[in-house]
């Protein structure tokens, strides 16, 4: 790999001043001009992205691999890729995408098999190349395409990610910054009522501005403004909507220099309070911005970080008049240049050069000013594959120093830093510095260890295949420092990538790699000055697409199953697997697979906390499950409970005769014991004292205000996630005996936390146990109560054939917990009895599309649905459940996470519409809900809802096509209880 990353970069210096802008276009579906191949072909390759869903490419046989490929003529930066197949199936394939035709980065990865037939995935990476390869399907169905459709642009990257915000006022909990970090769930709310309100990003320097886009929180008639400014004083308009615009997104070309950018919103006609999700400035950065380099001379005090600081009071100058003079700028990684910029200190007649490199060996001449041009600024556009700039000034007529205030590359960086964002773990965090730290772009925040024992170590995990130049680490400290950094495909063996064990001082080291990586691993093992374990910002350059969403973010179906209540033994689980998958699911939950009888609440109460149940299975039998359903691209999540123990346990008996002879044990101290009675209180003649259980008397309480009952937690956790568990589920943890949210934290969700695992807090509704007690997966009380008593906040809108009042529901609970940084999961109210399949489906059709995390059981054990109730349905009623089931995860606009846009219908009394997007925004769905008892022409206003009005759009249900959109007011004709779930652009 190491040569075809060399050949990548020799390719590109070669062929990059010819790839000229003028021959692109400029963003949309790119794979319509593209060129396609493939391995073979039964249909021509070019049906795949000839824009007709009625047209297909087909692999002449049923042999995998088969690949498909597109050459989109240049580089452009994607932002999503969409593989409709022939027909529908569990389908393994990738998506891969290069620079160059030869080295390949992958930027999606369904090799271990995901049902559906429709799929959409979001990216971020700019490429020219991109390939589709099936490597099989569970019905061996051949290799197929009917739209291979990859989106991107030429116009830039949104300059505002990472950069600063500020605003007139902010509500706690949306602040300015969350308008712009690439997650559409999460969003600034002005901190009052009043209008006008501001929200502004500082670009760090001028860059050049294609676009502006403007997302409000809801769909209302608005009246606002964006403008331009390059000194935060004087301003530009750049999109006008003083006289007021109707709809909830935005977007306006631009063609300019600016600094600042900034939304002021004036008015709303329902009253709104100022929002947005996302702020977004297209463009060019200025990629010299801080940068350094070196410099044929550097006067004291005028270095050259001064010519790149986007200070006009500062500026490097050479160390005489002497000439010629050069400076060469590093843009720390190559980078597609679209234009440069000279501003000297003095106007003068000046004769000088700039050109670029790959690798400051061959050298091409970008701007030309050898014959002398007067003036002090000099500009020119430019195409072409850099990585360092060189300024050689060769004369000035009044005979001024060489210098440069102000030096700048405008361009989109080729090498990015891969880590931004992606998932981290680590052996241990302390609170408030957790691993994520490390890769947030913040160089203040990092991550550092609980404690100064060592080794520890910090994980990345990509998400894909990638192809790593270097790596970067900076510690908190400077210090003498012994550390390791490796490289791994498949989190199993492992390269020494730098290896400095035996020490090396600074703080900051940087290595060359030039290999291709999923997993990057840091292990410190120790520091002269003793300074703890610590990553203040651990980088990774290359070229790839990582993940920077969670799988809880954008999975969907999940089955929980209760072996020992039904005898299920985990080996019938496995067997299941396969069946599961082609349905659906993309995660299975154990309830309580550890000993202890199954009669209380399905066995949460243990006998013991480490050993699988024999009437389950073996340890071996679990570890085979965690196999075989990540070899299926499944995830296993276990509920489990640190709340209570079962009267029986011999560690319960124990506890009880350590207390009634007044001996120290740790089994005692897990449990609560006093004198004297009380509510809750039970008892024991065997412990000579009453003890607390708050669930009953059966299942002690154990006790979280003594330490030891905290370290065996910690223990406990630690135990069972390490056998490969893919989240953790805990029992009413709000009810712990001597709980609190600190302690919590500390010995529950910072433990899971270094695991970067999905963690439900069973029980604990709200949007308080994301920000204060750090679960990130809460059950969705508001539309279900999981169990017990029947209730439903669907079902009597579907009976009462009005869904007006879902909205603030929502909002209220789902939309303010995905914008805490959580997700919701539901199920349907199967408790509510006596709802027919049609009414049944309308449930499962909201609940599947308005982002939560579906389990389609419900929260009580006593009721299998897919036993006693799913069974007696129509088979096309079946076929119509798993179809949702399926669409949701194949098609990532309809994940848990990301925005829900309420949009209007000709009667909301009536009718319930919405956009979804996935977290970046990349993907979009239109969900047309109809809660009549008849059949309905429904008419939703697609006007300034980021939907386009000219497109046909893809059911996510059927694969085919969607009725065309043609207007802004775009009618679909549903039957009774109906829906339908689009792929829109």
């Amino acid at each position: 790999m190491t040569s075809g990353i060399t050949r990548l970069l020799w390719v590109l210096a070669v062929v990059g001043g010819v790839w000229a802008p003028a021959a692109r276009a400029a963003s949309g579906n790119l794979a319509l001009a593209g060129i396609a191949t493939a391995s073979s072909s039964q249909a021509d390759a070019a049906k795949a992205r000839d824009g007709s869903l009625t047209t297909a490419w087909t692999a002449s046989g049923t042999a995998v691999p088969q690949w498909l490929q597109l050459d989109l003529g240049a580089l452009y930066t994607l932002s999503r890729v969409e593989q409709s197949f022939a027909q529908s199936g569990t389908w393994r394939f990738k998506v891969e995408a290069s620079l160059d035709g030869t080295s390949w980065a992958t930027v999606v990865d369904r090799s271990t098999g995901v049902a559906g037939q429709v799929f959409g995935e979001s990216l971020h990476g700019t490429f020219r190349y991109v390939k589709l390869t099936v490597t099989g399907s569970r019905e061996g169905l051949p290799a197929s395409s009917r739209e291979f459709r990859v989106f991107g642009t030429d116009e830039g990257d949104n300059l505002a990610v990472g950069r600063p915000l500020s605003a007139s006022t902010s509500l706690a909990g949306y602040e300015p910054r969350k308008a712009a970090d690439a997650n559409t769930s999460t969003y600034w709310v002005a901190g009052a009522a009043g209008l006008p309100q501001w929200l502004k990003v500082d670009l760090g320097s001028p860059s050049l501005v294609t676009g502006v886009e403007q997302h409000f929180k809801d769909v209302d008639t608005y009246r606002f403004k964006i403008e331009g400014s390059l000194d935060d004083v004087s301003w530009a308009v750049l999109l006008d909507g003083g006289a007021g615009l109707a709809g909830q997104a935005f977007t306006q070309k631009v063609s300019g220099t600016y600094r600042y950018v900034r939304l002021t919103v004036q008015g709303s006609a329902s009253a709104y309070w100022a929002s947005s999700t996302e702020f977004k400035v297209h463009g060019f950065a200025n990629l010299a911005l801080g940068r350094s380099g070196t410099a044929s001379s550097v006067s004291p005090g005028y270095d050259i970080t001064r010519a790149t600081d986007s200070n006009p009071a500062t500026y490097w100058c050479a160390t005489s008049a002497a000439m010629p003079q050069w400076m060469i700028i590093d843009l720390g990684g190559l980078s597609a240049v679209r234009r440069v910029e000279q501003t000297f200190v003095d106007v003068d007649t000046y004769k000088f050069k700039v050109e670029g490199s790959v690798d400051q060996s061959a050298w091409t001449l970008l701007l030309d000013k050898t014959a002398g041009a007067t003036g002090q600024a000099f500009g020119q556009a430019v195409t072409g594959n850099y990585r360092y700039l060189r300024l050689t000034v060769l004369s000035s007529a009044a005979g001024h120093w060489a210098s440069s205030q102000e030096f700048r590359v405008f361009g989109t960086p080729l090498e990015r830093n891969l880590a931004l964002g992606v998932s981290a773990s680590s052996s241990s965090l302390a609170p408030g510095y957790e691993p994520s730290r490390a890769v947030d772009g913040d160089g203040v925040s990092y991550w550092c260890a609980s404690s100064p024992s060592m080794p520890e170590w910090l994980k990345l995990d990509l998400g894909h295949l990638s192809l790593i130049q270097r790596i970067e680490q900076s510690f908190v400290d400077n210090d003498t420092h012994r550390f390791t950094l490796e490289g791994s495909k498949d989190n199993s063996t492992w390269t020494v990538l730098l290896d400095r064990n035996s020490g090396a001082s600074g703080k900051t080291f940087i290595q060359t790699v030039n290999g291709a990586y999923r997993y990057i691993r840091l292990t410190v093992y120790g520091s002269a000055a003793g300074h703890w374990a610590s990553s203040q910002e651990l980088k990774v350059m290359g070229v790839g697409a990582p993940l920077r969403s969670r799988w809880w973010e954008e999975s969907a179906g999940v089955m929980r199953y209760y072996p020992k209540y039904y005898g299920i033994t985990l080996n019938t689980i496995a067997s299941e697997l396969d069946a599961l998958r082609a349905q659906g699911y993309g995660a299975i939950e154990l309830m309580a697979p550890y000993m202890g009888p199954a009669d209380v609440w399905a066995g949460l109460g243990a006998t013991d906390n480490y050993s699988i149940d024999p009437s389950i299975g073996t340890m071996a039998d679990f570890q085979n499950l965690l196999i075989q359903a990540h070899a299926r691209g499944m995830r296993v999540l276990m509920f489990g409970n640190v709340g209570y123990a079962r009267d029986t346990a011999p560690f319960f008996l124990k506890a009880q005769d350590d207390n009634r002879n007044n001996v120290y044990s740790q089994e005692r101290m897990w449990f609560h014991f006093r004198a004297t009675g009380g509510e809750r209180w039970y008892w024991s003649s065997r412990a000579g004292a009453y003890y607390y259980a708050f669930w009953g008397q059966n299942i002690p309480s154990y006790n979280f205000n003594t330490q030891e009952w905290r370290d065996e937690t910690r223990k406990y956790i630690r135990f069972w996630m390490d056998k490969g568990l893919d989240g953790f589920a805990l029992d009413a943890p709000a009810v712990y005996d001597g709980i609190t949210p600190a302690i919590n934290n500390a010995h529950i969700t910072d433990v899971l936390r270094s695991y970067d695992t999905w963690a439900n807090s069973e029980g604990a509704p709200g949007p308080g146990y994301v920000t204060d007690w750090h679960y990130n997966s809460i059950q969705d009380y508001t539309l279900t109560n999981w169990g017990g008593d029947g209730f439903s906040t669907l079902i009597p809108a579907i009976n009462g054939q009005n869904p007006d009042g879902l909205e603030n529901i929502l909002k209220g609970n789902r939309d303010a917990i995905t914008a805490a940084g959580g997700i919701t999961q539901t199920p349907p109210s199967w408790e509510v009895a006596g709802v027919p399949a049609n009414k049944r489906l309308l449930e499962i059709a909201t609940l599947t599309t308005l982002g939560t995390l579906f389990y389609l059981h419900n929260g009580q054990h006593t009721l299998l649905p897919h036993e006693t109730v799913i069974p007696d349905w129509s088979q096309a009623d079946q076929h119509r459940l798993w179809s949702l089931m399926r669409a949701q995860g194949a098609y990532k606009a309809l994940a848990p996470a990301g925005a829900r846009v309420k949009l209007n219908t000709q009667d909301n009394r009536r009718f319930y519409a919405f956009k979804r997007t996935n977290k970046d925004g990349a993907l979009q769905a239109l969900v047309i809900l109809n809660y009549q008892a008849s059949s309905q022409a429904i008419t939703v206003n697609l006007a300034n809802t980021g939907i386009q009005t000219s497109q046909t759009p893809v059911d996510l249900l059927t694969g085919g096509a969607g009725p065309a959109i043609t207007s802004a007011s775009y009618t679909v004709t549903l039957p009774a209880y109906g829906y339908t779930v689009l792929g829109v652009d």
